[in-house]
């Protein structure tokens, strides 16, 4: 890690409530306590955390554009992003219910010919929303005095990295593979 102060930036989309929905059945309740245990903990680790809430599709591009113009223009040793609203496979929704793309409308922006100098940095990218329409189901544990757990057998409490984006071959030379090099 360098020395640049702070040692890395971040931005937290939270889309807590929709457009055009007058009796708040899409509102995503409680979102503002995973804001703030975000900025809690990237506060700690020395992160400059922007916030913006409710954002349009536009703003959401604009917001993010402007996230990573910062950063080429006042570069840190890591960044992260983190988009949380109601969403689907490979989208998220927008205050306007408007659809944007994990991958095209957000982490495209960090690309290396888009984000030069956090080339070779790491990036981190949370998305919190749905990803279809599917239920885990959950009961009660009152005999061992804990809450809720989960019977499912729904892959859970997992970090998940692939060495590539989808449509792009993984790059291997000699000593090895690019990924498992940075990896360790």
């Amino acid at each position: 890690i360098g020395t640049s102060s702070p040692i890395g930036k971040a931005l937290i989309i939270n889309i807590r409530k929709f457009k055009n929905d007058p009796r708040d059945e899409k509102k995503r309740y409680h979102s503002e306590k995973d804001v703030n245990n975000l900025k809690t903990v990237l506060g700690h680790l020395q992160f400059d955390v922007t916030e913006r809430s409710d954002l349009t599709k536009t703003q959401i591009v604009e917001a993010t554009e402007q996230f990573v113009e910062d950063l080429n223009v006042s570069p840190v040793d890591i960044c992260f992003v983190c988009i949380m609203s109601h969403g689907n496979k490979d989208y998220f929704i927008s205050h306007d219910n408007e659809e944007l793309s994990h991958e095209e409308d957000i982490m495209e922006k960090f690309s290396n010919s888009n984000c030069p100098k956090m080339r070779g940095l790491p990036k981190i990218f949370l998305i919190q929303s749905c990803r279809g329409k599917n239920r885990e189901t959950m009961r009660d544990d009152a005999q061992s005095g804990g809450g809720p757990i989960i019977c499912s057998s729904t892959l859970r409490d997992a970090i998940i990295a692939y060495s590539t984006v989808p449509g792009f071959v993984a790059n291997r030379q000699q000593d090895g593979t690019w990924f498992i090099k940075a990896f360790c």
